[in-house]
């Protein structure tokens, strides 16, 4: 089979790889679509990491092959994937910080090499742990592929408007607008919340507006905070929503929430990044530092209601669909800080 594997500073390399095959509790999906994430440009940018590996983490295909002791699913059946599922019973799982479980971190879908997602080939092995728990979703009929590929992100996005705690009628600073940014705003809406957005990029503001931000700002503004509050008649944002890794939006962040606001950092940064924070900032103004990763199993239900409700435009955020073999090229564009670029969704076959 075909795959993009990584091979650190090597890059992509578009090869022939064995296509991997079922074990007893395992099950093997044809990748019909799969979204590029941001964790995938993320680990794009750290050559250290174990190789060769085969990313992409938002699958949707249909069952190619069933292990001999998986029940109820068949060849054929159209599915999309979790890329992990923690096991609910220790302690990070118990306080609703899934990603820091170890059986969440244990296992993954593959291409046969290291368990990295594997959804850039044609085939991917979803291991029996996931089968068995609940990381596999039947996709109905009226559901596309590259609908189902924006499964991950909603949850994620849940995950990280839970731990905000946010009330209807509030407002929800959105600093970048690109693939999370521009889900972010339309569920921010469904949550009766109201976001704004940042971005250098005019046509990602542009779009931004167009799903419903009540405004939109350019981040290249030295005076961005001071903008975001006068839109907010001084006092500043309820909460603000970092989904990119910008150290200076960490700052832009802190000055325009409001003193008793919230600031969450939902990325991943290819390196530490100098952000000069000051504690006194956070304790005399009473913000809320916050950090969240992954995928939560208790925002699930609500996840699939949302991606099976075609009320919300989802496929209005995709701004590229490519074939496999074109893939490094679209991750340059989208590494490029003034990338247009929002969903992109990438196809094996």
């Amino acid at each position: 089979m075909k795959a993009q594997v990584f091979h650190g500073q090597g890059g992509l390399q578009y090869q022939d790889l064995p296509q991997p095959t079922a074990d007893a509790g395992d099950v093997i999906i044809e990748v019909k679509a799969v979204g590029l994430s941001p964790l995938d440009l993320h680990r794009l940018q750290v050559p250290e990491l174990e190789q060769p590996l085969v990313l992409g983490r938002e699958i949707a295909g249909t069952i190619a092959e069933v292990g001999d002791h998986v029940s109820g699913w068949r060849v054929g059946q159209r599915v999309a994937t979790l890329a992990h599922v923690p096991c609910m019973r220790c302690l990070a799982c118990l306080e609703d910080r899934f990603s820091a479980c170890h059986t969440y971190q244990a296992h993954t879908t593959s291409a046969g090499l290291t368990a990295s997602g594997g959804g850039f080939a044609e085939f991917v092995k979803v291991p029996e742990h996931l089968v068995k728990h609940g990381g596999l979703i039947a996709l109905p009929g009226h559901i596309t592929f590259d609908r189902a590929c924006f499964l991950q992100p909603i949850n994620s996005l849940l995950h990280s408007f839970a731990r905000l705690r946010l009330e209807p009628e509030q407002q929800i600073w959105i600093l970048g607008a690109g693939s999370l940014g521009a889900i972010a705003v339309l569920l921010a809406q469904r949550l009766g919340l109201h976001p704004l957005v940042s971005d250098r990029s005019p046509q990602r503001l542009d779009a931004a507006l167009d799903l419903g931000a009540k405004a939109a700002f350019n981040s290249n503004s030295e005076d961005l905070h001071t903008k975001v509050r006068a839109f907010t008649d001084g006092e500043g944002v309820d909460a603000a929503l970092l989904t990119e890794p910008r150290g200076w939006d960490v700052m832009h962040a802190l000055d325009g929430t409001r003193p008793g606001g919230k600031l969450l950092c939902l990325t991943d940064f290819a390196d530490p990044l100098p952000v000069p924070l000051d504690p006194l900032a956070f304790a005399r103004r009473q913000i809320d530092l916050l950090g969240c990763s992954g995928l939560s199993p208790r925002q699930q239900q609500r996840s699939l209601t949302y991606l099976f409700d075609h009320h919300l435009p989802l496929e209005t955020t995709i701004s590229d669909r490519i074939p496999l073999i074109d893939l490094p090229q679209k991750i340059e564009q989208a590494q490029h800080p003034n990338s247009d670029s929002r969903k992109i969704l990438v196809y094996p076959r």
